[in-house]
């Protein structure tokens, strides 16, 4: 037997990396969008998905790439989050003004957050594409899945998650009591900026739950306020890759709590400092230039903040650890 607790539209969304001229794989993404937009209600949710994809769900065998983590990024209007969405524009001491395309809609569905057994259970449909290409199947967006989500305690450290924490009214700091995670009793734990969530592959067919997500059509762009004119339609009808139009004025971004530096907090601007940096690329080894430093941190799963930093840097070679490390100064 379930309990709804909440359904609506949810969205997928990818944003390429500052300055890609061609997306042509999750290795050119730089965030991953999940926005949910509750039915009936005046508001919407921006999350960030960690490591750019969704959950693998499960064989039965347990698996670090079954679990994830989203970050509450931005509650708001519907209208609003689609202004989010749009171009970005960074100021850089050394390369002036840098700009990153508009988020690329990936999917589009309808979802259902309902109590299963003894756990929270997030389930979705996708409406569009009519069948998931290879930047879905590159994000993890399936036809249909299920995920176990649960929140967690903002006053108990995880190791792995972002160091900024959800300001919840004392009510609902009352409903983790001394708990590391708890399930999604009041959807109120989801609406709170920073608030972050853990996802586990659950299922891959809704016909092995008992979620109904039969009613409702989700309409992407009128929801959100967006002129499907200005937004590349390729990857939402057709399930490829494409790349940003830059057809709508940048903006610059709001501060992001996975980042470090100037869009980050105190914590992230350490770990993202020149030594910070340097400790996060041991073994490393020189000549390389800026794109090749930046691919084997990336490889490496260095922090995001740090990468943030290290695409920054001007386009040239580095011959040795120092000369990085004065490069990172110049551009902080």
């Amino acid at each position: 037997m379930t309990a709804k607790l909440e359904q609506g539209d949810i969205y997928f969304f990818y944003r390429s990396k500052i300055d890609r001229e061609q997306v042509n794989s999750i290795d050119d993404v730089q965030r991953f969008y999940l926005v949910m937009v509750p039915d009936n209600d005046d508001k919407a949710r921006l999350f960030i998905v960690g490591k750019k994809r969704l959950p693998e769900i499960s064989d039965g065998s347990s698996k670090s790439t079954q679990r994830e983590w989203m970050l509450n990024y931005l509650t708001t209007s519907p209208q609003q989050i689609g202004k989010e969405l749009g171009p970005l524009k960074y100021q850089t001491s050394t390369e002036g003004e840098r700009e990153q395309g508009e988020a690329i809609p990936a999917g589009a569905g309808r979802y259902l957050m309902f109590e299963h057994s003894d756990s929270t259970r997030l389930a979705y449909r996708l409406h569009q594409p009519d069948k998931p290409g290879k930047a879905q199947k590159e994000l993890g967006i399936l036809a249909e899945a299920s995920f176990v989500i649960s929140v967690r305690n903002p006053e108990i450290d995880a190791p792995g998650f972002p160091d900024e924490k959800p300001d919840y009214p004392q009510q609902l700091k009352d409903k983790f009591a001394d708990k590391r995670w708890i399930d999604i009793s009041d959807t109120k734990l989801l609406d709170y900026e920073n608030a972050q969530l853990l996802l586990i592959g659950a299922h891959d067919d809704l016909a092995d739950t008992e979620a109904d997500i039969s009613s409702g059509k989700p309409e992407l762009f009128d929801t959100l306020g967006l002129k499907p004119k200005n937004w590349p339609a390729a990857a939402i009808e057709d399930g490829k890759f494409t790349t940003p139009d830059f057809k709508l004025d940048s903006k610059s971004p709001r501060g992001d709590p996975t980042k470090g530096g100037r869009h980050g907090g105190k914590a992230a601007l350490k770990s993202a400092s020149a030594a910070g940096i340097a400790q996060a690329l041991k073994g490393i080894d020189f000549p390389r230039d800026r794109d090749q430093v930046v691919k084997f941190a990336e490889k490496h799963d260095v922090r995001a903040e740090i990468i943030d930093v290290l695409q920054e840097l001007p386009e040239r070679k580095f011959h040795t650890m120092a000369d990085l490390e004065k490069a990172v100064g110049e551009v902080r």
